[in-house]
């Protein structure tokens, strides 16, 4: 961090930063995630590398808003219950602030104009970008043995094929996460090993 940053209370950055993303980063938890390994891992190292990534699945396993889990996640980890306060107002307000001003104004846009259809259009566009920009990132995480693939097959073919609620999924991985780690491949995650390094 630099020295003007290093004077500033890690709340007040926290509460800036979040307010910031979610004020200028359209597509939601997943571009947001993206962004926050940037601001919080790269900028102020407060995050291991990659380590948003890996407790992707935690924080969506938590009910709520993805955005909102990540921004707890790392006020939390970084200054305690006040930074997951500060971190979730911030990320929270912006949307909160532009969705009043557009149900105030919704009822007044042309919605059939093809300029607004257009930028409907480019925006889902950018949001299916940026999400695929997540799955890449989260790949090299999340697959990396033949078991792995086989569980991100089969539940893409439970999804798409057989329209199993991802509910069912999230709930399979849940049990048979642990039994694998400790019973078959008896190794823990990086981030797991790490943390049961610490003193």
């Amino acid at each position: 961090m630099t020295g003007n940053t290093a004077t500033q209370s890690p709340i007040w950055i926290l509460f800036r930063e979040f307010f910031k993303i979610a004020l200028f980063v359209v597509g939601g938890g997943y571009a947001i995630l993206l962004v926050a390994e940037e601001t919080f891992g790269k900028k102020y190292r407060w995050l291991r590398e990659g380590e948003l990534s890996e407790m992707l699945t935690l924080i969506q396993a938590v009910p709520g808003l993805t955005a909102g889990n990540i921004a707890i996640y790392i006020g939390y980890r970084t200054a305690g219950f006040w930074g997951a306060l500060a971190a979730l107002t911030g990320v929270a307000l912006p949307s909160f602030l532009v969705i009043t001003l557009i149900a105030l104004g919704f009822a007044h846009l042309p919605m059939q104009n093809h300029f607004i259809q257009g930028a409907f259009i480019a925006v889902r566009t950018a949001i299916t970008g940026l999400m695929l920009a997540t799955l890449l990132r989260v790949w090299r995480q999340a697959i990396r043995s033949r078991v792995q693939l086989a569980i991100f097959l089969g539940g893409l073919a439970a999804v798409l094929l057989f329209h199993t609620n991802p509910g069912w999924l999230i709930l399979f991985g849940l049990v048979f996460g642990p039994l694998y780690c400790l019973l078959l491949c008896r190794d823990l995650p990086a981030a797991a090993r790490e943390e049961k390094s610490t003193p």
